[in-house]
Formats: structure tokens, sequence, C-alpha cells
């Protein structure tokens, strides 16, 4: 069902937010703008009425003629305005107000707004100056015709703000949307294509997207390295089996063929065979190992002393091979990680050490405050291999190509280590052959 929903792009998110954030403006300034003018409007005709009725009581209104004369030096519009004055009994009219007062109703809305029955509005008033009571209308269409005037102005500069605004925004969410549209592409296209070699576009801007720009290419860049050390993983894994396998099938035919005529050959071809069956069993033991460590399967980590394990390793491999080997304990400690993994990583390297010294040679294992160093007296590893000789399958130059081995041993070595928290490194040995060193982190 998930995928049926529509999913809505950042531009149309980023313009949905702008258009309901430029409402919410544009109806605050369109209230703010309405109220303080229509305030100011009616507080002026306020002050209008006011200025009205100090002129009257300021004249003797008796007749029409002290209307006109009051109407000539009178400073106010008083053509929409209409006076009513009451005065010991008396009532006078300004021109037009009997008219006025007889045609219409009025009927009082808010704060002296009146609205009479042909729809105007006008502004009512009332004061006493001593026996003296004044009635003020003012008409208030000017003053509702200039606010819908603000009304209409404010709403067409506003529109056509909105849409210049809305245009920017546009093209801005486009902008800084595009180079997030163009990964995405490139993340649909090796997800379907499965195309691993694919690489992802040039991202400058916004720094955002160029971080995440380049933390997807170094993911696809590793992710390239892996793939392409597994297909070699699996390419030098076929030919390490192949060879021992090759090795069986060619001693047993050899069996089969000629055993029975020459049975001297039996002995060393079943000799030939047990060899090649514990390289085959070596092989094979690597390969768990290294997939149980890639998987991230973890062993039980115990405290231990290092004269202990080493002590363990040493006897067992001299079980073996029935080497030299001198352990010199200068200072003991305790290591914390996993037992049987730790013997495996010095189990490798005294093998490694085995291999390339000559059969009289000794080796030397020393124990010092947090290391451990395998030292031995064989060929040595020259400076350009030093860089490669944990990778997988490497096996170095010819000389030590000669010595029969998979190019595994050392890799899982340096696995181990790094899991245990410790570190695995090689130096040479003066005047002749290599130290094999493992540092333990305090914790």
């Amino acid at each position: 069902m998930s995928k049926n929903i529509k999913r809505n792009t950042s531009i149309h998110m980023m313009t949905v937010a702008y258009i309901r954030l430029f409402m919410s403006i544009f109806v605050l300034i369109t209230f703010v703008v309405v109220t303080t003018v229509s305030y100011e409007l009616f507080k002026s005709r306020v002050s209008d009425a006011d200025r009205i009725i100090s002129s009257l009581n300021k004249s003797d209104i008796d007749s029409d003629f002290d209307w006109s004369h009051w109407k000539t030096n009178s400073t106010i519009d008083t053509t929409n305005t209409f006076v009513v004055v009451k005065r010991s009994g008396d009532t006078f009219y300004s021109s037009g107000t009997k008219n006025f007062l007889a045609k219409s109703k009025h009927s009082i809305i808010v704060l002296g707004i009146s609205k009479i029955e042909d729809g105007n509005f006008y502004f009512y008033k009332t004061k006493k100056y001593q026996k003296i009571q004044y009635a003020v209308y003012l008409g208030l269409n000017e003053v509702f015709t200039t606010i819908v005037t603000v009304l209409i102005s404010l709403l067409f500069i506003l529109t056509i703000i909105f849409i210049g605004s809305l245009w920017f925004i546009t093209r801005l969410a486009k902008k800084l949307s595009m180079p997030l549209h163009d990964l995405s592409i490139s993340m649909e296209k090796l997800n379907i294509q499965k195309d691993i070699d694919a690489q992802f576009p040039e991202v400058i801007d916004p720094a955002e997207v160029f971080i995440l720009s380049n933390t997807l290419k170094t993911w696809l860049t590793n992710f390239q390295k892996q793939n392409q050390r597994e297909k070699e993983f699996f390419v030098n894994a076929s030919h390490e089996l192949k060879t021992p396998l090759a090795g069986f099938q060619g001693n047993l035919d050899l069996i089969k063929r000629r055993g029975k005529q020459h049975p001297e050959i039996v002995q060393p071809a079943l000799n030939a065979l047990s060899k090649e069956s514990k390289r085959m069993q070596r092989l094979v033991t690597y390969l768990l190992e290294i997939a149980r460590s890639e998987n991230d399967i973890t062993e039980k980590k115990t405290t231990f002393s290092a004269q202990d394990i080493v002590t363990r390793v040493t006897f067992d491999f001299l079980e073996d091979f029935k080497s030299k080997i001198q352990v010199r304990v200068q200072t003991d400690f305790n290591i914390f990680g996993s037992y049987d993994e730790m013997q495996q990583v010095l189990r490798i390297l005294l093998d490694n050490a085995k291999k390339y010294s000559r059969d009289t040679s000794e080796i030397l294992i020393v124990i010092e405050d947090g290391s451990i160093a395998i030292i031995d007296e064989g060929q040595g590893i020259s400076d350009a291999d030093k860089p490669h000789i944990f990778d997988r399958f490497y096996r170095g130059d010819k000389a030590r190509s000669n010595v029969q081995g998979n190019g595994l041993g050392l890799s899982l070595a340096l696995q181990f280590t790094n899991k245990n928290n410790a570190a695995l490194s090689v130096s040479d040995n003066i005047p002749q052959g290599t130290i094999f060193t493992i540092i333990f982190s305090e914790n």
C-alpha cells in the first residue's frame, strides 16, 4: 500500500509552505492597514464634529443668515454635513437638514455611526454647552470610499508581490532541490540497474547536499572496492583450492594406474596426498575464519596473561614442527580479548616465521609490557612487499613465493588483532630476518 502513496517533492512542499506563509502575512497586513486607516479616518471625522460644534458655539445662530455667515467663515467642508441647534425651546437647522431628517430614518449602529434608509452612513454626535444643544451628522461615504481604495490598492500590490515571489521561490526551490534530485536519480539507477560502476554527479551547493554527495561517493567507492575484493577473493580462493585438488586427483590417478605394478610409488603418493590434504585443510580453515570475522561473529572475550597464551601456543607448535623457539619474558601483562583468536594470530605468525627461516635458525618470542614480538632470522621482507603483506592472497617476491602458502594467514592475523583492540606491525630484524609485533591497547 505504501507504494501507492503519492510523495510530495521538495519543490511542492516549499511552494505550499510559502503560499501558506504569504497568505498569513497577506491577511495580517490587510487587517492592520485597513484597521489603521479606518481608525485614523474615523478619528478625523470625530475631530471634524468637535470642531464644527466648537465653531457653532462661538457663533450666534438665530436665522438662515447666521447659518450662511457661519458656513462662509468655517474651514470645514459642510457639503455632506447636517447640524441641528436647540436653544431656549427654539430649533435651528442648517441648510438641507430638515429635508435630510424628514426623508431618512436613522439607526445608530456603533460608536455614533448611524445608517439611513438609502444605505448611506453618517457619524452622529451631540454635545451641550450650557442651554444650547448641538447635533451633528457627518457623511462617512468618503471614508468608506478611501478605505475601499486603500484595500484595492493593497490587494493589487500584494498580488503582484505574491506572483513575483512565487516565481522566485519556485526557481529557488528547483535550484536547491535539483542536486538532490540528481543524486536520487543516480541512486535509483544504481538500485534498479545494479550498476555498481555508476558515478554520482558533481555537487557544489548547497553545503548539505555537497556533504551528502561526498558521503555517498565515499560509500560507493568503498562498495566498489569491496566488490572488487570479493571478486578477487573468490577467484583466488578458487585457484588456491584447485591446486590441492589437482594434486589429489593426480596422485590418486597415479596409484590407480601404476600402484599394483609399482608398489614403491604408493607411499610417496600417499605422503603427497597427506601434504595436499593439510594444505587444503589450512586453506578452508582460513576461509571460514575470514568469513566469520567479516560477518562480525564475535568470540567470547576473557582476561588472560600474555605469558600463558604464548606458552600454550609455543607448546602446541613445538609438538607439530619440532622447531627451535625461545621465549623471553621481560614484563608479563594481562590481555582482554578472545583467547582462541589470539592463539590463531600467534600460530599464524610462528608458522610464517618457520616457513621463511632455515631449519637450524631460532625463533624468538619477546613479551614486554603491552606487546608480543615474534622475531625470526629468515629471508626478511622487502620494502616493496611490506605495504602488501596483509593483503589477501599476496605472495610477495619470487623468493618468498617459492615457499608453500596461500597468502591468507597474515590477512587473517591482522583481522583478529584489530578485532581484539590490538595492532600488528612488521619491521626488519637486523642483520637478517623479520619482526612481527602485536601491540595491545591499554584497555
